[in-house]
């Protein structure tokens, strides 16, 4: 195995032994919104297979009766309920028997299925709720493809068994059950044979499920590889075709994609000899069960319908036993993919992010009490920016990328932000969103910083962060319409809609049809121009006190980035406006700039003092 995609796969989380009690409390959690109905559809179910397979027992009274009347040997007259049936009466009590069973087994399976497709549809959603709301550094060290995964294989596995074919596992269960009460009534001495049956399944099983469980978890872990690295290539693709390395690429996934294959048929493998053993024993005792059934009609004096009820009994039950085990292993795989969903749901939030009032699991995180404010900090237009005394590293074996970083934006002030790549500019903003821990110091708004953990004071981190408006030189569209595009925040009239487009210079489309147009993802519809303008728009439309623009000019073209200078100097005029520029001519109208370098502060002072000297540093390099 490459060396490099056996490392790859060992970092993808993998478990061993038994589940965690937090696997089954978390199907607890998923199905107890619906467990009452469940247990009235289990009954429902139950008195449906019971309906169906006492058939057999009538079947054997209706034999033992035609046997007597007949006169022939090892007759047994029924004594009972149903003594004294005629045929007809007979068959309509099993014609009666198999309707009334049929329709409770479908009302059965039908809403039981339903049932249990919304519970596990709520594990999809809890996991989506705290994933959402993970630290970033996270999302830096876990490959895309891998977090795809656990929401489409791995779920995929739990909804394949729990979101229907668990009511036909059910069934089965309620089958063992059944056959063995039914046959116990028509005859028990037949009853240690069945439980033989169980315990010679049971074993084999047992032998087989600990490897069983292992090759699933591993084939688990090795499906997210593949997946992972063909995500990173299709965001890559056109740096790949232009530097002509597909075929690295290609072989990289090729081997991938052979480690998964390889696992897969190791599993397929270990799941059919399950299978061969389990046929195998079904065999032999179908054989047995013919012998004894011969021996105790001759030897025992047994009636022929009691023998009928026992030996068809034993025969469905060594099958149906078989199939118990063989569901076992599928429910095994469901549980691998509960398993890996749990972690998700269990894995500590972001500092100061809470789940959403909806989050119906009870775990250990921080939870709203009731809808959150889409309010900022302030109702003032701008508001003041302190960074005291700030160190800041994204991950506590890394160095510090900002150095005791101390000074403060005044409120309305227009800040620019220079330094070489790597200074540390990026870096300040990802602090000041509080998107990474805060080593030491702090930052805040108005005086006001987030309240990070639960026993700490402060304001709510989303109310904090409601306060800044963000302009990145990446634009972030979402798949949906411009208007749900321009509405994150909240909900605004279509005539703030317009009036807000209209500032960015994007008059005709301010319109009911434009507000309706379809933006595909990342906008990939619209030229950068008009990504830009549309988030400008949105910046706007939030209101809010902070404006950060980060290198917001440096891919548009010359009009759309008159339009964004303008902001600067038009619509965010009275706004405390931290502005980083790839071109320093956009940073001439700040009212001071801050020199980073090497994540200190080389230099803070007017624009005219400032950037000079930057200029003439870069020059002299």
């Amino acid at each position: 195995m490459d060396q490099n995609n056996k490392s790859f796969q060992q970092r993808e989380s993998t478990f061993s032994g038994q589940y965690e009690k937090s696997v089954f409390e978390t199907l607890m959690s998923a199905y107890k919104p619906y467990q009452i109905r469940i247990v009235l559809l289990l009954l429902l179910g139950l008195l449906g297979r019971v309906s169906l397979l006492a058939n057999t027992n009538v079947v054997g009274a209706w034999v033992d009766q035609l046997c007597v009347e007949m006169n022939l040997k090892n007759c047994n007259a029924h004594q009972g309920l149903l003594s004294g049936f005629s045929s007809e009466n007979f068959i309509t009590l099993m014609l009666v028997m198999t309707v009334a069973g049929f329709l409770m087994t479908l009302l059965f399976r039908i809403g039981f299925s339903r049932l249990s497709a919304l519970a596990v549809s709520q594990i999809y959603d809890e996991t989506t709720y705290r994933t959402s709301r993970f630290p970033m550094s996270f999302f830096d060290s876990t490959p895309v493809g891998r977090v795809i995964t656990r929401f489409s294989s791995d779920y995929g596995n739990v909804f394949r068994l729990f979101g229907g074919p668990l009511a036909e596992f059910l069934s089965i269960i309620f089958d063992l059950a059944c056959m063995i009460v039914l046959m116990g009534v028509a005859n028990p001495i037949f009853l240690p044979l069945i439980v033989v049956i169980g315990i010679l399944n049971y074993f084999i099983y047992r032998f087989n499920r600990q490897r069983l469980r292992e090759l699933r978890r591993q084939l688990s872990a090795a499906r997210s590889p593949s997946l992972a690295h063909f995500a990173e290539t299709a965001q890559g693709a056109s740096t790949i075709r232009s530097f002509l390395k597909q075929s690295v690429f290609f072989n990289r996934f090729a081997n991938l994609d052979q480690l998964y294959l390889k696992q897969k048929f190791v599993t397929s493998q270990q799941v059919v000899l399950f299978s061969i053993q389990m046929n195998t024993l079904t065999a032999i005792l179908f054989i047995v069960t013919g012998l004894l059934t011969y021996f105790f009609q001759e030897q025992a004096g047994i009636s022929i319908g009691s023998l009928g009820i026992a030996f068809g009994f034993i025969a469905l039950s060594g099958n149906t036993v078989q199939m118990f085990f063989e569901w076992m292993t599928q429910f095994e795989e469901a549980m691998v993919g509960v398993e890996r969903l749990d972690e998700y749901i269990r894995k500590p939030l972001e500092p100061g992010n809470k789940l959403p009032i909806d989050a119906k699991f009870e775990t250990n995180h921080w939870v709203y009490k009731e809808q959150p404010t889409t309010a900022g900090l302030t109702a003032g237009r701008s508001a003041e920016v302190r960074f005291n005394h700030l160190n800041f590293r994204y991950r506590a074996e890394l160095p510090l990328v900002l150095n005791d970083l101390n000074f403060t934006i005044k409120a309305g002030e227009r800040f620019g932000i220079i330094g070489r790549t790597g200074s540390g500019k990026s870096s300040l903003i990802q602090a000041l969103l509080y998107l990474y821990p805060v080593e030491e110091g702090s930052i805040t708004i108005d005086g006001k910083y987030p309240q990070l953990t639960p026993e700490s004071k402060g304001f709510d981190l989303q109310t904090y962060r409601n306060s800044i408006s963000f302009i990145s030189q990446e634009s972030i569209l979402f798949t949906g319409t411009l208007q749900e595009n321009l509405e994150i925040f909240q909900i605004k009239s279509h005539k703030e809609l317009f009036f807000a487009l209209e500032q960015v210079g994007l008059n005709d489309w301010a319109n009911e049809k434009s507000l309706q147009m379809q933006i595909e993802e990342n906008g990939r519809n619209l030229s950068l121009g008009e990504r830009q303008l549309i988030c400008m728009a949105r910046c706007l439309l939030q209101n809010a006190p902070v404006i950060i623009m980060d290198e917001a000019t440096s891919s548009v073209d010359p009009q759309s980035e008159e339009i964004l200078v303008r902001a600067t100097e038009e619509f965010f005029v009275g706004r405390t406006q931290i502005i980083i520029a790839h071109r320093l001519s956009t940073l001439k109208k700040c009212d001071r700039i801050l020199w980073l370098q090497n994540g200190h502060v080389k230099m803070i002072g007017k624009t005219f003092e400032v950037l000079p000297l930057f200029q003439q540093s870069n020059l002299s390099l």
